[in-house]
């Protein structure tokens, strides 16, 4: 199993490494069966990237000099998820939401998506944050499976509005982080 090199917080100086590998996993989408189906230069974009770098925390993979792996955390609760009835109750202040968690195609099946994802709750906690919350699209198994495995609860079903690809069938999931 490939390990990675290096996990480390994106810098604006990691931007354009960053930026290439979302890309490169946005161009190769039509050819997984499974996936988030984000638009590149929409949803990810260069300057939402460099947003999350400024404003968020990019957790970010890399192998060889490259970045081949990546999630965004977010604090506060995501306006799509306010409607949930989530079993472990936070304020906003507790809570963190991952967004655009990925792992570069040439990189998938090699255990490192459990590595970053694990990085991912690292950060987390060591950010003070007590819930995180996620949701994945409907159709994407392994993800979800990926999730449930580290610890994750299936809350429920939902129609998100995403401003890419417009109103999909999602679940939403919780993990705590600390008590």
């Amino acid at each position: 199993m490939a390990q990675l090199d290096q996990i480390k917080l994106a810098t604006v100086d990691d931007l354009a490494e960053v930026a290439k590998m979302y890309h490169e996993v946005c161009d190769h989408q039509s050819l997984d069966e499974y996936g988030a189906d984000w638009t590149w230069g929409e949803y990810p974009s260069v300057e939402g990237l460099r947003d999350y770098i400024q404003h968020a925390l990019i957790v970010t993979g890399w192998k060889d000099g490259r970045c081949v792996a990546a999630g965004v955390l977010t604090a506060g609760e995501d306006d799509e998820y306010r409607q949930v009835n989530w079993p472990l109750k936070a304020t906003d202040q507790e809570i963190v939401v991952l967004h655009l968690f990925t792992v570069h195609p040439d990189y998938r099946g090699t255990g490192i998506a459990d590595e970053m994802f694990e990085a991912v709750l690292t950060v987390a906690r060591q950010h003070d944050f007590r819930v995180l919350h996620l949701d994945v699209l409907a159709a994407n198994i392994p993800s979800e499976k990926l999730y449930v495995k580290h610890g994750c609860q299936v809350v429920t079903d939902l129609t998100i509005h995403y401003d890419d690809i417009g109103d999909q069938q999602a679940r939403v999931l919780q993990y705590q982080l600390m008590n």
